[in-house]
């Protein structure tokens, strides 16, 4: 391993246990601090701190599965895994937007696994009706978008490079266009210069010809 891969293999290592300490000293501090469905306004006009017990996913959907989102937990886990060693490219921002996967999701299952619910706590003060969340929803949401746009980069990258390479065979059309119109003319010029220069050629030996015929009658 070289230098440059394992300095990015601790910077993951580093952020993976630091959202997993963010996400679970907070959820343990707030679970600790509010009876379930109560809570404070963090900052008015945008978060409240409201404690609440998850047993199913957003919006409540799949509630009381939880089993069923224990397995696809680990399902997702097992993909982050074997996806992030196929990926040959390890970037910088394949790295940190595998850390922010991989811990968001290994927050979340920690809960379900040892309390068979989820522990969420932010609520943003001007959309309520959004499911209220934690700081693995968090970094899973910002993840998986980090993600999209790591597999979009390439495609943009592509289209570049192609329009590049139209700009270029363009101008090597265009080159090759102007030096065929060069060629036309020089051939063009040289083929008026040659029947110029047979016109006075013939024009001189005319000259000499009749020259010649006015000797011949001055002798006779």
């Amino acid at each position: 391993m070289n230098k440059s891969l394992r300095n990015k293999f601790i910077v993951m290592s580093v952020l993976i246990v630091a959202i997993l300490v963010l996400d679970l000293v907070t959820k343990y501090v707030i679970d600790g601090m509010y009876e379930e469905g109560t809570g404070v306004s963090a900052i008015p006009g945008l978060f409240n701190i409201i404690s609440v017990h998850n047993y199913g996913a957003a919006w409540g959907i799949f509630e009381g599965s939880q089993v069923m989102l224990i397995i696809m937990s680990l399902i997702f886990l097992g993909i982050f895994i074997w996806y992030f060693i196929v990926e040959k490219k390890k970037s910088w921002l394949f790295i940190v937007t595998f850390a922010f996967l991989f811990a968001g999701c290994l927050g979340n299952l920690y809960d379900r696994i040892v309390f068979g619910y989820v522990r969420d706590f932010i609520q943003f003060a001007f959309w309520q009706s959004f499911p209220i969340f934690n700081f693995a929803d968090t970094f899973l949401t910002i993840g998986v978008i980090m993600f999209i746009i790591y597999l979009l980069i390439p495609l943009f990258k592509k289209q570049g490079k192609n329009k590049v390479m139209e700009a270029e065979t363009g101008t090597i059309v265009v080159e090759e266009v102007d030096k065929k119109d060069k060629k036309e003319k020089d051939t063009e010029k040289e083929i008026i210069i040659d029947d110029k220069n047979s016109e006075d050629k013939k024009g001189d030996d005319l000259e000499s010809k009749n020259g010649d015929n006015d000797n011949l009658d001055k002798k006779e």
